[in-house]
């Protein structure tokens, strides 16, 4: 329980403005959705992290870490407990000795692809422009081209228990866009082992993806990337299946499919996730019943 005890010894433990009470969440998510969390916390280092995470435990409060929230629908409603994301340089580095890269769990993923073509390695430009945080990426094995895990070699986590851990990819499952992790483990920090190759030509393709993606996908809107998992192989991409369905365009209150892409949906402006909600009720219901599919969301409701 969030007690005034457990309010003081939070400002305590963390330094002038990472931690806040009340905190509004629609401007910290990609689609601007989303009610108010009872903590708000940034830890710029491991200690704080830790002892933030000890005492939330301690006093019985649901945790979540995010990261840049490009893929979680918040409801209206809130969250009940603490969320916290990785803030600061210890969480925000990256570092690189000869073709092994160290990233904080905080670090953008389009920073590190961009820092290691500059640096000609290669192995994750196939992640281009995907908008999560190392830490996220990881957990939800993220991919465009290829997948982040492909070139990780471990991870230094903060376990369930509230201790540090290196864990070494080969005691890791990952699937299509999942992974093994707990859901309590906090992803630090994570090394990757990249392979040389010209700068020159990771910059051409690292340009090409992007373009890419910018011609396909809905970029300079409010979205949550992609809703649903693609069902398989021998199936269409949900994005094919949605639009073929005659869902495209499809809206509910201020939430509508993209014209763009059917697998993305937009806050046109001042959508509730209600209205998230619903469209996505309207899309497995009508994909189900012109394809006999069932579409699985892939991004997380919290």
């Amino acid at each position: 329980m969030l007690t005034d005890e457990v309010k003081k010894e939070l400002t305590e433990i963390c330094p002038a403005r990472e931690v806040f009470f009340d905190y509004p969440l629609s401007g910290r998510t990609s689609i601007g959705i989303g009610g108010k969390t009872d903590v708000w916390i940034t830890p710029i280092d491991p200690e704080t992290l830790q002892r933030a995470v000890n005492l939330l435990k301690s006093a019985s409060l649901k945790i979540k870490v995010i990261g840049n929230a490009s893929n979680i629908l918040i409801a209206d409603t809130g969250f009940e407990g603490a969320i916290i994301k990785l803030a600061g340089d210890f969480f925000d580095r990256v570092t690189i000795k000869d073709n092994v890269v160290t990233v904080g769990g905080g670090t953008s993923l389009r920073k590190l692809v961009a820092d290691c073509c500059r640096h000609g390695l290669g192995g994750l430009e196939g992640a281009a422009g995907i908008p999560a945080t190392i830490g996220g990426a990881i957990k939800m094995n993220a991919s465009y081209k290829s997948a982040v895990s492909e070139k990780l070699t471990r991870v230094f986590i903060l376990d369930k228990h509230g201790k540090y851990a290196w864990r070494e990819k080969k005691e890791i499952e990952f699937g299509y866009r999942t992974s093994s992790f707990d859901r309590e483990e906090i992803i630090t920090r994570a090394e990757f082992c990249l392979e040389k190759v010209s700068a020159g030509k990771l910059k051409e393709k690292l340009g090409c993806y992007l373009r890419e993606k910018a011609i396909h996908q809905p970029l300079d809107e409010k979205t949550l990337g992609c809703i649903f998992k693609n069902p398989g192989k021998n199936t269409p991409a949900s994005g094919e299946l949605i639009d073929r369905s005659g869902m495209k365009g499809v809206g509910r209150g201020n939430a509508s499919v993209s014209e763009k892409h059917a697998n993305f949906i937009v806050n046109t402006g001042g959508a509730s996730s209600l209205d998230v909600m619903t469209l996505i009720g309207d899309i497995q219901k009508k994909v189900k019943k012109v394809f006999h599919v069932n579409l699985e969301p892939e991004i997380e409701i919290l």
